[in-house]
């Protein structure tokens, strides 16, 4: 496959007839046409974005993050159940992304049940991947999922994926499982995440090994020197910048205010000492069983970490401003995934394409 992969290349090279460097022609010539499912605020959704892919439609149920959503992306957010929407309504697509909502997996969820109605929402994605079939998927979730039902929860979830459209006479897809730590690419969070991918077994044999051969990428950053990689990004460098909430300065920054909830240093989440030169505790949607947002406190243990603060560590940009209530704002952030690992999975999609599309040229070239 490598030699046609380089004619390919070559010809699209010759076809921009300018003197571009080959991350610039991947760039412009090659992206996926995104689905996003439980879109929420839209942290996936931008770093795919950013990484050069184009989101054809973005679906959520949740007021506020619609409100959020657009304000800050050029296309709106459509307001759906996800039980309601049907594959004819997805317009054509390359991949299908669902972050499927984790409380009920969650080990911050201290209630969690095998039988929690919100672990079934994975369904939802099966269910439009049967009807649509696209060529990848990407699905999103929290460690916890991997030992709910001790095990047993994670088995099934890979076996529905596998057997996808094999009543269709469609070939199914070969999936994945990986435990990524969003750490490792840049950011300033320890922030653990299951990540399942699939590709369509219409796909030759060698396009899917190269397939995973690039995916899922490879890390940026590390806590061992050893490893010759950029050194784990900190609370000091991320928000040391900024200036106290609630002063003339801090209200000119997007969302920075808080809670008033009281500091309280013993140990548990959200009531730990945090070091400046570490990064950050992860970033919570929803405490245990149905309570509020869990806000960790500042490295000045003066009080808790305002709105732009968890924006920050979860890799937004200063410009994206949230809406609603405070908790919501809260809440639409510990729910999202990081901007900069979406954007680093959405880098490797981009080499994905260029190894499909090599194939599709080898095809005609024969």
């Amino acid at each position: 496959m490598g030699k046609y992969y380089c004619q390919f290349i070559f010809h699209i090279c010759q076809f921009s007839k300018l003197y571009l460097s080959l991350d610039t022609i991947i760039s412009g010539f090659f992206f996926m046409k995104v689905v996003s499912l439980f879109a929420g605020c839209g942290g996936l959704d931008l770093g795919l974005v950013q990484a050069g892919h184009q989101i054809v439609l973005a679906t959520d149920f949740d007021k506020d993050c619609k409100v959020t959503y657009d304000n800050n992306f050029d296309h709106e957010l459509l307001l759906k159940d996800v039980k309601d929407l049907k594959g004819e309504e997805l317009p054509e697509y390359d991949i299908l992304t669902g972050g499927f909502p984790c409380q009920g997996f969650s080990i911050a969820n201290l209630y969690r049940d095998v039988k929690d109605e919100r672990n079934e929402l994975y369904l939802e994605i099966v269910r439009l991947l049967n009807e649509t079939k696209p060529k990848f998927f990407l699905a999103e979730n929290v460690p916890g999922i991997l030992s709910l039902g001790k095990g047993e929860v994670v088995k099934q979830i890979m076996k529905e994926f596998s057997e996808i459209g094999l009543e269709d006479d469609f070939p199914g897809y070969e999936v994945k499982k990986y435990k990524l730590n969003a750490a490792d690419y840049g950011v300033p969070q320890g922030r653990k995440r299951v990540i399942f991918f699939g590709v369509s077994k219409e796909f030759s044999p060698d396009a899917i090994n190269e397939v995973f051969k690039v995916f899922p990428p490879e890390p940026t950053h590390s806590n061992d020197p050893d490893d010759n990689l950029e050194p784990y990004v900190t609370l000091r460098k991320t928000i040391g910048h900024l200036p106290e909430p609630y002063t003339k300065q801090g209200e000119k920054i997007k969302n920075h205010f808080g809670t008033k909830h009281k500091v309280k240093i013993n140990g548990y989440m959200g009531n730990r000492k945090l070091s400046w030169d570490k990064p950050g505790p992860t970033i919570v949607g929803r405490g245990g069983g149905t309570g509020g947002p869990v806000i960790a406190v500042h490295p000045n243990c003066e009080r808790r970490f305002t709105v732009r603060e968890t924006a920050i560590i979860q890799s937004f940009p200063d410009d994206f401003e949230f809406y609603g209530s405070t908790s919501s704002q809260f809440r639409q952030i510990g729910n999202a995934v990081a901007v900069e690992f979406a954007r680093h999975l959405g880098l490797a999609l981009k080499k994905i394409e260029t190894i499909v599309k090599a194939e599709l040229f080898e095809i005609n070239a024969n």
